[in-house]
């Protein structure tokens, strides 16, 4: 239940403080997130370094919690996070406003865990999530500024998680 209502209320945040009107303006990069969580999605379909079990979860399965957190919950973040960036500011608030995300998103994946909403593999634990965190969410930001310089430094950090996590990509059946 608590991943549908933190959807549901990240959507409404997102009507409310997101920039709706120039959607169109941030959709290269959600749909940049959403092709790398989509790729994790693929690469590890059956070595997954985290899921969404059920029960508890709502929905019948770790792929449909996942496409509802990728088209609802990701989609939002990225209007209320990029449309809210500190553009002009110094870099200690781009800094502070980054790891306010990521404090939020963190706390949110601990509610996730605690609840059995979420649970780790193959020696993924939260640290390993805040680190994926702290480079992630800039990347986004990145990415909105600089497309081609994201995607390629998006490819040898997975192919660094994949090798260091031991990901039988080759292995897809």
């Amino acid at each position: 239940m608590f991943p549908i209502a933190a959807g549901i209320g990240i959507a409404l945040c997102a009507w409310r403080w997101g920039d709706w009107r120039n959607w169109r303006v941030y959709l290269p990069t959600i749909h940049y997130f959403i092709i790398f969580d989509l790729l994790y999605n693929l690469f590890t379909w059956n070595h997954r370094l985290w899921e969404y079990p059920s029960p508890p979860n709502l929905l019948p399965n770790h792929l449909t919690m996942n496409l509802f957190i990728t088209f609802i919950f990701y989609p939002s973040f990225i209007l209320i996070y990029l449309y809210r960036y500190p553009e002009g500011g110094s870099v200690a608030a781009r800094v502070k406003y980054v790891l306010s995300w990521a404090a939020l998103w963190a706390a949110w994946e601990l509610c996730m865990y605690a609840l059995g909403q979420c649970v780790y593999h193959h020696g993924w634990n939260f640290g390993w999530s805040l680190a994926f965190l702290l480079v992630m969410i800039p990347m986004l930001r990145l990415h909105y500024k600089n497309p081609l310089v994201a995607y390629a430094l998006s490819i040898p950090i997975t192919v660094f998680l994949l090798l260091w996590f031991q990901v039988p990509v080759l292995q897809l059946n």
